[in-house]
């Protein structure tokens, strides 16, 4: 029976496509263009419709949803389309347009128009799936791998699950008790360090997790605890992200109370000993309250390369790029060729905290874009450009931007005097003068604020880029998907909206 069903819908689906080829075709044909205006061509119908999904009337009432009786009238219209091709390819005899040939256009558009709408939902349909994901309380956290076949979901019931995707559903491969607390991030590690999964818990642990392939699946203990990192303020982490360039692989964790830690393998090829790069405060001149609602969160650049333009500039081609959300500011960081971070900008504009961020794909664009989603209801859109006119310049940079490098509690480290100073100096690095001459690696960015989007009408929770960095989803509160598409003026416009179900 289920097969049948899927048979049903993707035969109405290849009809309906068909459908709609037809269409597209006879309005594009040189006789039928030649004699419409700018204001008559089937684009402006389309950019007059709200969105190419169902209309708020058509989504309550699915009686109405034209998915449901389209393919008839779709049918109708192409065997007229046939009849009345004459009329449209001959104009009267003084060039009007005729009524015919009016009543024509106008069925033909709503067909157009019609036809978009309703294809568009079906596929919509067709690609959302709803499945049982049997945890026992709410799923805080889900990420796919590299490549889209692998997902892990972590929930308030302590638990992680691993799905493979196998001929378009998820199948179940590992279920374990990761933490003694609720989990609230989960992220994978790859595609090049094997099959690792890093989680962090409200019992302010990171754990790292490798798949050993040899065990049985379900077995729980497919999955081995390959090491356990501490926070070091006592605060639970918030969040965590993985950097990869090839077998190389950094983590980014931060904590609830915005103490920021960057990690790295002691040998790239074990995962089971992790040193720290970098740390800092970020929140050190405005501590958030106790009792406050708090945001911070920590986002990679994943492409194995920076983009061209800070390439060329001077910064290293392994250089690493940060960005992280410090309540109502968004901080990015890169580092120099020594591996040292340094900041290069700020985001701001939000007005109340910043509840998710991301990066956009892209090196060869010439810069980068970054997308926030804040508790206000506005999703900004920023673009990162390097400035190119002091190559070689970076000390006044540096001095400006508070490297990663104070202890757990804010205290600086005192440093050594005498002989003990004179040692340290010559084992750990040369001259500092000469040092701070130079920071090779360094460049100098600029940022703005290129949209400010607030279609959402509540707190935007998540946004997110597609794999080319050409269009940005994100939800809120108002229990909606929206997807954005950058214009030919070069700003941000939604592109398409899709209404949730929401459970009461």
């Amino acid at each position: 029976m289920a097969d049948h069903n899927q048979a049903s819908r993707s035969a109405k689906a290849d009809e309906l496509l068909d459908g709609l080829n037809a269409v597209s075709s006879h309005l594009a044909s040189r006789s039928f263009l030649q004699h419409l205006t700018a204001s008559r061509l089937p684009s402006a119908a389309v950019s007059d419709s709200s969105s190419l999904g169902p209309t708020k009337e058509e989504a309550r009432s699915p009686a109405r949803r034209p998915h449901l009786n389209i393919a008839a009238a779709f049918e109708d219209e192409i065997e007229h389309v046939d009849l009345i091709a004459p009329l449209i390819q001959e104009p009267c005899a003084d060039g009007s347009t005729g009524s015919v040939e009016q009543r024509v256009i106008d069925q033909l558009e709503v067909a157009f128009v019609c036809a978009h709408r309703a294809y568009a939902e079906m596929a919509a349909e067709r690609s959302f799936q709803t499945f049982s994901h049997g945890h026992q309380d709410l799923v805080l956290a889900v990420d796919f791998n590299y490549f889209g076949t692998r997902m892990v979901t972590a929930s308030s019931d302590h638990r992680v699950k691993v799905w493979d995707k196998k001929d378009d559903s998820w199948t179940l491969v590992e279920s374990w008790k990761a933490h003694d607390a609720e989990i609230v991030d989960v992220k994978w590690n790859g595609p090049f360090m094997g099959e690792v999964v890093g989680s962090i818990g409200e019992d302010g642990r990171c754990k790292i997790w490798q798949e050993d392939v040899t065990e049985v699946a379900m077995s729980g203990n497919r999955f081995k605890l390959v090491y356990v990192l501490p926070s070091l303020t006592n605060a639970p982490f918030m969040s965590l992200d993985f950097k990869n360039i090839m077998q190389e692989t950094w983590l980014a964790l931060i904590t609830r109370d915005g103490y920021l830690t960057v990690y790295e393998p002691q040998d790239q090829n074990n995962l089971h000993e992790w040193t720290i790069l970098a740390e800092r405060w970020v929140s050190e001149n405005n501590p958030p309250e106790r009792q406050e609602e708090v945001g911070f969160k920590v986002v990679f650049h994943k492409e194995k390369l920076p983009c061209w333009t800070a390439i060329t500039a001077g910064l290293d081609r392994k250089s690493l790029s940060l960005a992280v959300a410090a309540m109502k500011d968004v901080l990015i960081f890169r580092t120099d060729k020594a591996k040292r971070f340094f900041q290069v900008a700020k985001l701001e504009g939000a007005r109340q905290i910043v509840r998710d961020l991301a990066w956009a794909n892209g090196s060869m664009r010439g810069y980068d874009i970054l997308a926030t989603a804040s508790k206000d209801g506005a999703i900004r859109i920023y673009e990162l450009r390097t400035q190119t006119e002091n190559r070689n310049a970076a000390s006044g940079e540096a001095s400006s931007s508070a490297p990663l490098s104070v202890s757990p509690r804010g205290h600086r480290q005192n440093a050594p005097s005498g002989i003990g100073a004179g040692l340290a100096g010559a084992s750990k690095a040369p001259d500092t003068s000469i040092e701070n001459e130079q920071y090779p690696g360094r460049i100098k960015q600029k940022v703005e604020m290129t949209d400010e989007l607030t279609n959402h009408h509540g707190a935007v929770w998540r946004v997110a880029f597609s794999q080319m960095g050409d269009l940005l989803v994100t939800t809120g509160d108002d229990a909606s998907i929206r997807t954005w598409k950058k214009a030919a003026d070069g700003h941000w416009q939604e592109y398409a909206q899709i209404e949730t179900a929401q459970d009461n």
